[in-house]
């Protein structure tokens, strides 16, 4: 699989050292000398020096035979016009832009870019994860298929504690959803299994059900 990364930050960098532990051809696409220096130095001959939102650049970079293009700056608008550029001209499969600010998600959306990464987001839901408090975090969005993998914590004032699933606003999450209780193995959730003050659900949800999960857990409705 041929790899393009514009953007040669930390990023870009890790992204690319990922990709080619894992046997793919990759070229990240940097103007920085500093950022190629060290890519180079550790990754070996990879870089090319120019901007990733440029046709010149890209052409140079092959990327109409590219598998995926990630744009990995640290500025939105050069992530937009890269993406736009491989996607619609170049007909690259993949396309995934790092989103440096939460609210160009829609900005993106409407202009075709469906795949963005908003690492402020997943550092946060990664902080929730480890917090009992929090009752909900999103874990993973397969946003191609509609679906949401997230958390459901029951807590003491939690809705769905000492109850089944069927008894409660969200029979959905038994149709997959799998239970993590201190001191068992991990379970599938069915319709007999009761819920406990602890327990943790790992859920496969469509991404329509989300507000109605939200709330069944005492959390207001996305803003999304």
């Amino acid at each position: 699989m041929y790899v393009i990364v514009a953007g040669g930050g930390e990023v870009g960098y890790y992204l690319s050292k990922e990709f080619i532990e894992s046997g793919h051809e990759v070229l990240v696409i940097e103007p920085d000398a500093r950022l190629k220096e060290r890519i180079e130095e550790e990754l070996g001959d990879i870089t090319l020096t120019g901007e990733g939102y440029r046709i010149e650049t890209l052409d140079e970079a092959g990327v109409s035979r590219a598998d995926v293009f990630i744009a990995a700056t640290d500025v939105d608008e050069n992530n937009l016009a890269a993406c736009q550029l491989a996607k619609l001209k170049y007909r690259v499969p993949t396309v995934v832009a790092k989103l440096n600010n939460p609210r160009n998600r829609n900005v993106f959306r409407k202009l075709g870019i469906e795949y963005t990464v908003d690492l402020s987001a997943l550092l946060l839901e990664n902080l929730k994860v480890q917090i009992p408090v929090f009752p909900f975090v999103r874990l993973l969005s397969l946003e191609s298929e509609g679906l949401e993998i997230v958390q459901v914590r029951v807590t003491e004032d939690s809705p769905l504690a000492d109850h089944t699933l069927p008894d409660t606003s969200v029979p959905f999450l038994s149709e997959a959803a799998c239970l993590i209780r201190t001191g068992s193995a991990p379970q599938v959730v069915d319709e007999s299994t009761r819920l406990a003050v602890g327990d943790r659900l790992v859920c496969v949800v469509s991404q329509d059900k989300l507000d109605k999960l939200r709330a069944a857990v005492g959390l207001p409705g996305s803003q999304e």
